[in-house]
């Protein structure tokens, strides 16, 4: 009976570790694969800049010698040192991924912006070592997106490249995997999930809607592909949320991909040259206090503390304003700007307020920025 007793046991425990651990075996097997086959479209990207008359001196990736990126904004961290040389700046690293196969590149604007004002050169590598030189095409400093293409000789002017294509909006939840060249770490892959959808970061771009994911990424990530496991990109990895020592913390599982949706909305401009112009209220703000709302039942609104000179706003709305909604849509202080960016340069614009302690409605025109 004991015996019997002992073996049932171990059966139905084997049979319990079979049946959990299929679908990870499987689920293993699954992102393996998607890895392998959207690895090839990933590329390291380098911007070095140089002054007339001066030869460039090329990067030297090490793991002592990591990527630009940053702190909160991977822009903000400390460039890598070089040895001194006349006119020579230190070069910027980061990651990108190719959007089509004649050679388009996706990276963030800040990883390149040393070379935007055309004083020098941008170079993508792939994971099989060939390394090209390509164009700055355009840019959206704003949304920091950059849009590149891969310079090819005349011998090479029918080759094609291996590309991935953007995903559908992801779910909170979803698995998602990261592909970049953190601290000159070439082609690196983390794994993580979706903590959250259209996050602001209001001290970064007010009006780009963020994916959340706590999936490692660190300085060198930046501009390089978010994956969902079926291979197509939902983001592009850009910022993170270090704790208090700063850059040097790393990646504390608060990381930030400009949604690929919006991404890809901006990059189809970028390609027809088009210089993105944003609409402009011109207004400076903050969150409301329960003192503000003390008299009313919302909380929430934006308290207007200066209106910008020669701005649309300008003779419209006035400082100590109490923005409520924007075209009959309740403000949430961290997505006001957001709002308004979802609207068109000269769209008319209802804005609901409070001004001496009346809730009156405002009409006024969008200026561009």
């Amino acid at each position: 009976m004991y015996k019997k007793s002992i073996t049932a046991i171990m059966t139905i425990t084997l049979a319990s570790f079979l049946f959990y651990s299929t679908p990870v075996f499987a689920d293993h097997d699954y992102v393996t694969t998607t890895i392998s086959k959207v690895m090839p479209a990933v590329v390291e990207v380098s911007a070095e800049s140089f002054s007339k008359n001066t030869q460039m001196v090329p990067r030297q990736p090490s793991p002592q010698n990591p990527g630009p990126d940053g702190n909160f904004k991977f822009r903000d961290r400390p460039q890598d040192q070089l040895p001194p040389g006349k006119g020579v700046e230190p070069p910027r690293g980061g990651s990108g991924f190719v959007i089509s196969a004649d050679g388009y590149v996706i990276t963030n604007f800040h990883v390149v912006d040393n070379v935007s004002d055309g004083k020098g050169m941008a170079f993508v590598t792939f994971k099989d070592g060939s390394r090209y030189e390509t164009d700055l095409i355009n840019y959206d400093k704003a949304s920091d997106i950059a849009l590149l293409k891969i310079k090819l000789g005349a011998s090479e002017a029918e080759k094609t490249f291996e590309f991935v294509s953007w995903g559908d909006m992801p779910e909170v939840g979803d698995r998602v995997i990261a592909i970049g060249s953190p601290m000159s770490l070439s082609f690196t892959t983390t794994f993580g999930n979706v903590s959250a959808l259209d996050r602001i970061v209001p001290s970064a771009a007010p009006f780009v809607p963020f994916v959340q994911t706590d999936t490692s990424i660190n300085p060198g990530n930046s501009g390089g592909p978010l994956f969902n496991l079926h291979g197509d990109v939902i983001g592009i990895n850009t910022m993170i949320i270090t704790g208090s020592g700063g850059s040097s913390s790393g990646s504390i599982g608060l990381g930030f991909a400009i949604d690929g949706t919006y991404a890809k909305n901006v990059i189809e401009r970028l390609k027809t040259g088009e210089k993105i112009k944003r609409p402009f209220v011109g207004i400076m703000f903050r969150r409301v206090n329960k003192e503000d709302m003390k008299d009313y039942t919302s909380g929430e609104g934006a308290f207007v503390t200066e209106v910008v000179t020669d701005s649309p706003a300008m003779g419209i709305l006035k400082a100590g304003d109490i923005i409520l909604k924007v075209d009959g849509v309740k403000v949430l202080i961290n997505k006001l700007a957001a709002m308004v960016a979802k609207k068109k340069i000269n769209d008319k614009v209802v804005f609901t307020l409070i001004r001496n302690k009346q809730i009156i409605d405002i009409e006024m025109v969008l200026g561009e920025k």
